[in-house]
């Protein structure tokens, strides 16, 4: 009896100790390893200020959880090596006419220059070629010293030099065409993405349309350049 009195003081006391603990009295010797857990944590009682910097990474963000609400897009940086399709150094739009024996400048770099060759009437010949009365058509000639390499669907030039050009005709075969320089310039002006007309095309897309441009013949579409 005497020694279950005892127990029963001392375990008294003990309990009246934890409920009497002085402030600050319990630091992180006294609390056992892992006795933290995340039901022990107030809603809410863990802020910023507690977290140390660095220490949320992308390895600890839940896949899909950050959306655009949860980001400032004005602290975003350029990304790097990133190609918009409207960056002009990408994709060059083009339209415009000629006349007759006629060449335009479409889409010009310090390395090419696409022209829209206007010959309805297979009469001109068009400076630089490869060959002669080329009828209307596209040309991408070398505007550089450096020297290129040229292929369309009909021809070809492993080695375009300065004001040297090589046409295809959109007409005849929904042909495209590129250049590429030694130095790693490029332009090309792809069938899906170019179009010509000119006043003889009378069955294109039908023999009973009239021709609609004011010039003899016009060009349209784009060129890829880099």
């Amino acid at each position: 009896m005497s020694s279950l009195a005892i127990f029963l003081i001392l375990g008294g006391a003990t309990a009246f100790a934890a409920k009497q603990l002085g402030k600050n009295t319990v630091g992180t010797k006294q609390l056992k390893k892992n006795s933290v857990t995340t039901k022990k944590i107030k809603k809410n009682a863990v802020t910023g200020a507690k977290i140390r910097k660095d220490a949320v990474n992308g390895v600890k963000v839940k896949d899909s959880s950050l959306t655009g609400a949860d980001i400032n897009l004005a602290a975003l940086g350029a990304v790097p090596n990133a190609v918009s399709a409207t960056n002009v150094d990408s994709v060059r739009t083009f339209s415009a006419g000629a006349e007759d024996n006629q060449m335009v400048s479409l889409v010009k770099t310090d390395n090419f220059e696409l022209m829209g060759i206007c010959d309805p009437n297979g009469d001109f010949d068009p400076p630089g070629l490869q060959f002669e009365d080329s009828g209307t058509a596209f040309a991408i000639y070398n505007r550089s010293s450096v020297p290129a390499y040229s292929d369309t669907e009909d021809y070809d030039d492993y080695n375009l030099t300065q004001n040297q050009g090589v046409a295809f005709n959109y007409d005849d075969n929904t042909d495209g065409g590129q250049a590429m320089a030694i130095d790693g310039h490029f332009m090309a002006a792809p069938s899906w993405a170019n179009e010509q007309a000119d006043i003889n095309d009378v069955d294109t897309p039908s023999a009973q349309d009239d021709y609609p441009f004011s010039t003899a013949c016009h060009f349209a579409g784009a060129a890829l350049v880099g």
